[in-house]
């Protein structure tokens, strides 16, 4: 998932210059006497971060001030209590408060397991029920791997904050007859490259662009385990986080929807809603034109098609909102294209 969106700045109104004074022999303006009257007819203003009417017919709301998630390390320790935070990234700085950890050791987290399953991966959403595991640092492998064929077959994401791993290894791919490779590992450096704080669109790219027919040098660093947290498959195809079909967190209740914007908010989510399968089927998309998933990203783009009532619109606010990713023309019309099949499919 991604850890920020760059978004164009709109162009900002002018500043308005000072009050100027009032002409020579002309009397200044008096203050009234009393507002109090004025200002008790006039009518409250909404706060800042209230729901509009249409988030409140969906179900959606700002999330409440006392709001906490119980968390705990993946391979084994209390459990702890986070509040306080509104993007992913937040999360990850608080959760290394509280156990002492440096935020470049915090992997990613799983909700409601301590096992490294892709499907139950933190993303965007949340689960207002949901117990947090927190996936730390662990065996460090240096590697050496000969490119014989142009593709690796990893799936890249992120965790938000900075940290590279992998989703998923295909099946028959190179990476599947390299044993040391596993679901999971943060990709530390490639041919020397640090990779920490890079995103994952650029560590994908960084991947593809080695020459067929050279050895490269790649750092991997695998989760902490212990022989009670389980570890899941290390090939194979897997499933994305929020994945409509295979009961994925936060999906027919209660989630905290954080976005890298620091807008969250608490929203229900229909299981059978076709925003679900929209997301999922660009997550897909994503992962066939990239090899990267991202269901923060996802998201975005499903939103951005909801708000356009064309393609030519959408074009627009996925330039201005995901400009960063320097999407082709092309592949911008495929999303179009794959939202609206799925929106206007017919209902089962």
């Amino acid at each position: 998932m991604p850890f920020g969106f760059p978004r164009k700045k709109d162009k900002g109104q002018e500043a308005k210059g000072q009050e100027e004074a009032p002409a020579a022999g002309t009397k200044a303006p008096t203050e009234p006497e009393s507002n109090a009257a004025s200002d008790s007819q006039a009518p409250a203003k909404p706060a800042a971060n209230a729901p509009t009417a249409e988030q409140k017919a969906a179900g959606i709301g700002p999330p409440p001030k006392d709001l906490e998630f119980p968390v705990q390390l993946a391979h084994g320790s209390g459990t702890r209590k986070v509040k306080g935070f509104t993007t992913v990234k937040q999360l990850y700085s608080r959760i290394a408060e509280i156990f002492e950890i440096p935020p470049k050791d915090l992997f990613f987290c799983t909700l409601g397991t301590d096992r490294v399953e892709t499907n139950r991966l933190l993303g965007g959403q949340i689960g207002l029920n949901d117990v947090i595991f927190v996936h730390v640092r662990g065996e460090e492998k240096n590697l050496t791997i000969s490119k014989t064929e142009a593709a690796l077959g990893l799936t890249i994401t992120d965790n938000g904050a900075g940290c590279a791993f992998i989703k998923r290894i295909k099946d028959g791919s190179l990476s599947t007859k390299i044993p040391e490779v596993c679901v999971g590992d943060h990709i530390a450096s490639v041919n020397g490259r640090e990779m920490f704080g890079i995103r994952h669109i650029e560590v994908a790219r960084s991947l593809k662009e080695l020459p067929v027919g050279k050895d490269f040098q790649i750092t991997l660093v695998s989760p902490k385990k212990t022989p009670l947290s389980g570890i899941a498959p290390r090939a194979g195809k897997g499933a994305s986080s929020l994945s409509a079909d295979q009961g994925a967190a936060g999906t027919g209740r209660q989630t905290l929807r954080l976005k890298s914007t620091g807008q969250a908010t608490v929203q229900t989510i229909d299981e059978s809603s076709w925003t679900i399968k929209a997301a999922e089927a660009v997550d897909d998309c994503l992962e066939s034109f990239m090899g990267i998933r991202d269901n923060e990203l996802a998201e975005t783009a499903v939103d951005a098609a909801k708000e356009s009532d064309t393609l030519e619109v959408f074009k627009t606010r996925i330039d201005a909102d995901l400009e960063v990713f320097e999407f082709p023309v092309s592949f911008v019309e495929e999303l179009w294209t794959t939202i609206q099949t799925i929106k206007n499919a017919p209902k089962e």
